[in-house]
């Protein structure tokens, strides 16, 4: 391939063709990348002739031949290149875990390489290119990373021949960096999440002419709930998409050449005609995937043709075809039947569900009526554009990118969208419908899903601590396990208690949590009992082991979508056998659930458990046995005579419970009406023993469960905020729901259960976090938390941690990460290798709703000696206050202002102009930024304040007042009284008073001599306001002596403020934000140990006076720095003196301390 040629049509030429050869690959690629002066020829090396334990490993896994023919200059290190041949008989995408293996091995002994994976026998076109690198030393082979192409005829190589096309036009810069960035799965992701988002915003837009019937007798509803109907919409379209690379949909289906010619009339471009979602997809989704090709009652797959009954699983549309009816089934006929849920109309119809009236969610109906303006009254219309739109297009969008039905790993990642891609889409799709986090979603990308790193990492442990955390059990999970014979007795009780383990994820979202705990306990179950089926085990595992939760309902349809892939993964189409041998899903409703998990259903006090009556068991397993039947049930009669009966159960039971006065009325009642089955039903409750037969608890709750302040909680929800008030100890002061799901996940686990969360640590020294701490504590249930400080796994401002929890534990390990990391790899490697030496041990028993101080053993020391001083800062002033809070700055506050006698004129964010206002509205403001540490203080910003200083009070003006004494200043209120009367959703709209402040706190206090510090600082930033000169904004606090403490002065409090020590016990025992900045809050300060000044040598007391005074002028004339500095220094070793702290303790504060 001559280099001037190389583009990316090409390239994508030759990716797509039939393996060459390596030496045909180093003439196309590799010389017009790299320069043929760069490589050097190793003559077919084989690897496996002197390597006995890579040979016996290869011919295991299948692979024939590992031959290193040559190395790319590129570095420090060369850049190997390996030709594999496989044996004819394996299949690569099953066997990736020896596979993986293999390469580990053999990159032992090297940094990089390129592998060629290529068939012995040259007529199968299937091969893969395998980029991988390892940072750091040869040793550290679990960092090395793994990334693959499938390339060959039928293969979208298109990003293939993209990232080699990035090389190619960097290759005279070429290095690793380059390489592993042009070979990047998280760019790709990032590129279709916003190539998605943006159709999505289009689809919900009223411009896309989408509508679905609901209320099919109400003309104007046509567009209510739009985003969740798109939502599914995409999930159905999206699983179709992954399944058609095990080619178990036509492509021809997606080919709009080929629609020309078997529908009638079709524009693929047409903004209002429907055809191709009703014809195509509806009757695909509907009528053949969720329909047997021959039932068990000899059905066959055919058009809906009685007028009375309109069975949700029969084909319409004949109308729409240029083709005959049993040409469209043909079309259809090795599409095999799925089953499963997600392919279900949901439809309501007067036949099939006894609806008073039709109420058509999906619109999969034959009735052709309209509306007087042409709508369908029960039909679905997306518009064709809407899929073929040249770029923008849904299914112009998925043809241009590789996707892989094998989820990845971060070790082996393949370079095309896994599914796993698909709990990152809908994560952030979720967060643009929910109205609660819908301002953050559409301006983040990727805030609200876990990173895999941090799941299976979570998974890890989780499982480790259930099975007992000794040294077999961690074995088991390492990458270089091996079957021992002799320890086979062991395995096989160890998968035993696996499969019997029930873990809940109560807020799972997408799916993350529970489809990383399925990969990784089939994955130890096949490596302790080889010889299982592993479809067979991953059916059992979702069936006996994993549970799910969540407040939205399509939530939990994404999470049975990523399962029901899963399962499609190990299947592989066979023309001879029955449904092309694909067996059919499982029905997982009553796997995972939408429900409030925070609201329970109360239990009378019995003797024993719920289910105590004889008849009351005997029929809790009647329908238990329903459950079971209907998770494997295939027909949609055996289906619907199945559910029937677990309604009819249902209702048995719970007369049962109110019988036996196991339940309050009305809550039997809400118990009786939960429908499992109706996948728009959201529960106000959740009870596992009702919903999954789950009596005894879990023995792992696990997750990432939702952040959201009681403020917003309020406002869009006031009954459920009164409910967690009354029902949870957690819920004290401004809380975070997360406290609650801790609370609520402790009383879900069993005896000897743990919960592992990801959320903020704020909680253990924040005030809203008082109660969780008392409720964790009363339970001794702290068992680890590691720290990830200001390093934000999340693309937002949520700093987390990993959190577990377990009742009854002797003490909490602490980890608090102590490094700068730049990626989610790094993380991993940082948790990977951690150790219990590291980290600081807290005795449970010491913990109480008090602040956690949590911080390394030698730090804690510190800590607690100084907390043996008999003061705390709260104990020397009389008031620590939060600045001015108007509802409405841009109106109060006037900027860049000059003054004359009587006035100031500045400008007024609000009007955007300049305005004059007398001297005696106003009064001088201090922002955050006009703060700085011993600075004398000084703004050209004031503040309107309409309120008269009386005898220690602030009274408002009168308006006739305002109007009479300030009279620029009333006409420039008066220009805003709209605004004003406006704050906070209307609240002043009809007060007398629409020009006060709505929240006139502190305003007495600003006129006194007082400290002042931003909220958020690095280090400590304290200044004096000797006069009580400045007001300031909300983001400032004061801090006012108490009489009894003037006598030693505010410069000695202002040097003890701004020292190393006490930006030390904030930095130890405060809240960490971004860039290493702390906040100043008054519960973070308030606790800092203060001596007693009796006890102090009033010479130091003086030396500190005189230094602050001494820097202070220093400030003023814009003196020296290194004198300054020499002073700070000076008032630090005074501090350590009357603390009495040694050498070692000074050390270390000052080791963490610098500015």
């Amino acid at each position: 391939m001559n280099m001037e040629t190389l583009s990316i049509e090409t390239l994508k030429g030759y990716l797509s063709s039939q393996y060459k050869g390596w030496s045909s690959f180093v003439n196309n690629i590799i010389f017009p990348i790299f320069g043929e002066d760069k490589f050097e020829s190793l003559s077919e090396t084989e690897l496996l002739e002197n390597n006995p334990e890579e040979k016996s490993l290869a011919e295991a896994t299948g692979i024939c031949s590992i031959k290193q023919v040559g190395q790319i200059d590129i570095g420090v290190q060369p850049l190997q290149i390996f030709d594999v041949t496989v044996n004819d008989r394996v299949m690569m995408e099953r066997n990736r875990v020896n596979i993986q293996r293999l390469i580990r091995k053999v990159m032992e002994n090297y940094s990089s390489a390129f592998m060629l994976f290529h068939y012995e026998n040259d007529t199968r076109w299937d091969w893969r290119f395998t980029f991988c690198h390892k940072k750091g030393s040869q040793k550290e082979v679990t960092d090395s990373k793994r990334y693959t192409f499938l390339l060959g005829p039928g293969q979208s190589c298109r990003t293939a021949a993209n990232n080699f096309n990035k090389l190619y036009e960097n290759r005279d810069t070429l290095d690793m960096s380059k390489i592993e960035e042009a070979f990047s799965v998280e760019a790709l992701t990032k590129q279709f999440y916003r190539d998605l988002f943006e159709w999505y915003q289009w689809a919900v837009s009223d411009a896309s002419n989408i509508t679905f019937p609901n209320d099919t007798a109400i003309e104007d509803d046509d567009r209510d709930d739009i985003e969740k109907k798109i939502i599914r919409m995409i999930t159905r379209i999206m699983f179709v998409w992954f399944i058609k690379q095990k080619e178990l949909v036509p492509n021809r289906i997606f080919d709009a050449d080929f629609l020309s010619t078997i529908l009638k009339d079709f524009d693929p471009y047409s903004k209002t005609e429907g055809n191709y979602y009703n014809a195509i997809l509806q009757n695909l989704f509907f009528g053949t995937l969720n329909r047997a090709i021959k039932d068990e009652n000899g059905n066959t797959r055919k058009f809906a043709s009685s007028s009375k009954r309109d069975v949700k699983t029969l084909y319409r549309y004949a109308e729409l075809f240029s083709i005959c009816e049993q040409e469209v089934i043909n079309l259809f006929a090795e599409v095999p039947f799925l089953n499963g849920g997600l392919f279900e109309c949901l439809d309501k119809t007067r036949y099939s569900d006894g609806v008073e009236l039709c109420y058509n969610f999906d619109g999969f109906s034959r009735n052709d009526a309209r509306f007087a303006d042409g709508r369908f009254k029960h039909r679905a219309v997306v518009p064709n554009n809407l899929f073929f739109a040249p770029e923008t297009g849904l299914i112009s969008i998925l043809s241009r990118y590789n996707f892989t039905i094998e989820e990845n790993s971060p070790e082996e990642q393949q370079i095309a969208l896994d599914p796993e891609l698909l709990g990152k889409v809908f994560e952030n799709l979720l967060g643009a419908y929910n109205p609660e986090t819908r301002a953050t979603a559409r301006n983040q990308s990727g805030s609200f899903y876990t990173p895999r790193e941090i799941v299976n990492y979570m998974v890890d442990e989780s499982l480790i601590a259930y099975l007992g955390n000794n040294d077999f059990v961690r074995s088991l999970f390492g990458s270089d396990f091996s079957f021992d014979e002799a320890k086979a007795e062991e395995y096989k009780k160890t998968a035993e208690r696996l499969k019997c383990v029930k873990i809940l994820d109560p807020a799972c979202g997408s799916g993350a949590f529970p489809m990383g705990l399925l990969n990784r306990v089939v994955e130890i179950l096949e490596r302790i009992s080889p010889d299982e089926n592993v479809y067979d085990l991953k059916l059992s595992v979702i069936e006996n082991c994993l549970y799910g939760s969540d407040i939205q309902s399509i939530a939990a349809q994404i999470t049975k979508l990523r399962f029901f892939i899963s399962l499609i993964c190990d299947c592989e189409k066979d023309a001879s056998k029955p449904n092309f041998g694909i067996p059919t899903l499982p029905n997982l409703e009553t796997k995972f659930v939408s429900a409030n998990t925070l609201i329970a259903k109360k239990k009378r006090d019995l003797q024993g458990n719920l289910f105590e009556n004889p008849e009351i068991e005997q029929t809790k397993r009647k329908l238990a046995e329903i459950r079971h039947k209907h998770f494997s049930a295939k027909s949609a009669s055996t289906k619907y005579r199945l559910r029937k009966e677990d309604e009819e159960l249902r209702g048995k039971l719970i007369n049962l419970l109110s019988d036996d006065n196991g339940f309050a009325q009305d809550d039997a009642k809400q118990l009786a009406s939960w429908n499992p089955y109706d996948q728009n039903a959201v529960s106000p409750f959740f009870d596992p023993e009702w919903m999954f037969g789950v009596a005894d608890g879990f023995d792992i709750v696990i997750g990432n469960p939702p952040y959201l302040r009681i403020q917003g909680i309020r406002n869009s929800n006031s009954d459920f905020a009164d409910y967690l008030v009354a029902n949870y100890n957690s819920a004290t002061g401004s809380f975070d729901l997360y406290v609650a799901f801790v609370e609520r996940a402790l009383q879900l686990i069993s005896s000897n259960g743990i919960v592992n969360f990801i959320m903020p640590v704020k909680w253990t020294n924040a005030a809203f976090g008082k109660g969780l701490r008392d409720v964790v504590s009363k339970q001794k249930a702290a068992k680890k938390i590691i720290n990830f400080s200001e390093y934000q796994v999340f693309n937002a401002s949520t700093y987390t941690g990993l959190q577990w929890f377990k009742p009854n534990s002797d003490c909490l390990e602490y980890y608090e990460l102590d490094r700068n990391l730049e990626s989610n790899i790094e993380l991993k490697s940082y948790l990977d290798n951690l150790s219990k030496d590291t980290s600081s041990i807290v005795n449970t028993d010491k913990l109480n709703k008090d602040t956690w101080v949590l911080a390394s053993s030698e730090v804690s020391k510190l800590l607690n000696k100084l907390n043996e001083q008999p003061l705390r800062l709260e104990d020397v002033f009389e008031k620590i206050f939060q600045g001015i809070a108007t509802s409405k700055d841009d109106v109060y506050f006037i900027y860049d202002c000059t003054e004359t006698q009587s006035t100031i004129t500045g400008k007024s964010k609000q009007l955007n102009k300049r305005v004059t206002i007398e001297k005696g509205l106003v009064k001088p403001l201090l922002k955050g930024e006009d703060v700085h540490r011993y600075d004398n203080l000084s703004s050209n910003r004031y503040v309107i304040f309409p309120y008269k200083l009386e005898n220690g009070t602030a009274n408002l003006y009168a308006e006739e007042e305002l109007k009479l004494l300030f009279p620029n200043g009333y006409a420039y209120l008066k220009e805003c009284e709209t605004l004003l009367r406006g704050r906070e959703k209307g609240r002043l709209k009809n007060d007398i008073y629409w020009y006060r402040y709505i929240y006139p706190k502190n305003l007495t206090l600003f006129q006194s001599p007082k400290l002042v510090a931003p909220e958020i600082s690095l280090g400590g930033n304290f200044s004096y306001d000797e006069n009580g000169q400045f007001y300031s904004t909300t983001k400032i606090y004061g801090y006012i002596l108490k009489s009894s403490m003037i006598q030693y002065g505010y410069y000695f409090f202002l040097g003890l403020l701004n020292s190393s020590l006490f930006w030390f016990f904030i930095q130890n025992t405060g809240y960490i934000l971004r860039g290493g900045y702390f906040t100043f809050k008054t519960n973070y300060v308030s606790p800092f140990p203060i001596p007693k000044f009796a006890d102090i040598d009033s010479t130091l007391l003086l030396k500190i006076d005189n230094n602050v005074e001494s820097i202070m002028e220093l400030n003023a004339m814009k003196g020296n720095d290194t004198q300054i500095k020499l002073l700070i220094k000076e008032i630090d070793s005074v501090i350590y003196k009357i603390y009495n702290l040694s050498s070692k303790e000074i050390q270390l504060i000052d080791s963490q301390s610098q500015y």
